[in-house]
Order: structure tokens, then C-alpha cells, then sequence
């Protein structure tokens, strides 16, 4: 059994975010100025636990393999193999620069992709449905596509379940149904 010792290359906050404490209160902040039905929705739902393990699944992907974020915390190899990190970027001490390594990730685009959606929504906006009851237009390709819901929660108004979904698989579904993008020439 081979054994690798491990260590600390330092901190969320004293590597990536000087006045951050982790990923996961980035995107709490991120989102937390958004509308507060949303944000209650976000909670709610689970979603915005999904936009923070994706986006640590993001940062984890940024790293040189040997490297981890855990908790707030780098770790990896104290003695790392000659050249291991050498297409990594370096500060000006010759350290590894996580904020280097991790600022082409878009925050936008996992907050986008996991905003959690009502089948109403879905029908106007992602279907741009003209139907008199969108939701229900939303709710037949959604079941033909085979997209569950995440979750439900309460209506609003009426306290009845409602089924919401996360906007990036609903997007893809959609993108994968019969005939989208696929007529060819008939002879």
C-alpha cells in the first residue's frame, strides 16, 4: 500500500477571494440579490445546493489532478513530482495562482443552468408556447422527454404541488426532442 502525504496550500480566502470564506457563500452572495421569491425558491428546492457543488465540481476540474478543494481548504501532495504542476500558473513566488486557475469559470452559467423553473415558465418561456395553459403543454414534453421533476413545492396561491425542474436539463430535453433541427430533403 503506497501512502501519500498530504498538505494545505492555503485557503479560499487567502488564495481565490481575500474577503470570501468558501465557494459556497460565493454563490449564497451571488444569488442572494436576486429577487426574494426566487431566492426562497433557490432554497427551497435544492438548487442552490446544486449551483454550489457544481461549482466547487468546476473548481475541482481547474485544479492540477493531485489537488482538491476541501471544505475551503487546498490540499495536495507535500511533495509534489518534479514538473507535476508545470502547466499550471504560478504567482511571482513560484507558487501555484489558484485565482489564476479558477477565474475563467462562469458563475453566470451554473446559477443559469440550475435556476429552477415552473412548468408555467417552462411553456412560456423555454417553449415559447402560445397555448392558452402553457403548463401543460410544458407538462406533456416534459413527460415525453422523460425529464422528472427535481422537486415540488407549494404553489404561490393556491398551496397546491408544483413540479419544477432545473433549467439547464429542461433546455437540454427540449434541444433532444424528435425533429428539432433534424428535417432533411424528401425526394
Amino acid at each position: 500500500m503506497s501512502y501519500t502525504t498530504t498538505t494545505s496550500y492555503g485557503t479560499w480566502c487567502n488564495r481565490v477571494a481575500q474577503y470570501s470564506t468558501s465557494p459556497d457563500a460565493d454563490v449564497a452572495d451571488y444569488v442572494g440579490s436576486g429577487d426574494s421569491e426566487w431566492v426562497e425558491r433557490l432554497q427551497a428546492s435544492g438548487a442552490l445546493e446544486q449551483m454550489q457543488s457544481d461549482f466547487r465540481a468546476a473548481i475541482n476540474a481547474a485544479l492540477p489532478p493531485s489537488i482538491s478543494l476541501c471544505g475551503d481548504e487546498f490540499i495536495g501532495p507535500a511533495y509534489p513530482e518534479d514538473g507535476e504542476f508545470d502547466d499550471y500558473p504560478s504567482d511571482e513566488d513560484g507558487s501555484l495562482d489558484f485565482k489564476a486557475m479558477v477565474e475563467d469559470i462562469d458563475l453566470a452559467e451554473i446559477v443559469e443552468r440550475n435556476d429552477p423553473v415552473t412548468l408555467e415558465e417552462i411553456g412560456r418561456w423555454e417553449m415559447k408556447s402560445k397555448a392558452q395553459n402553457p403548463a401543460k403543454a410544458a407538462s406533456m414534453a416534459m413527460h415525453r422527454a422523460g425529464l422528472k421533476p427535481l422537486t415540488y413545492l407549494p404553489h404561490p396561491v393556491s398551496g397546491r404541488p408544483q413540479a419544477i425542474y432545473l433549467k439547464g436539463d429542461v433546455q437540454e430535453a427540449l434541444a433532444k426532442r424528435p425533429g428539432r433541427g433534424k428535417r432533411t430533403e424528401q425526394a
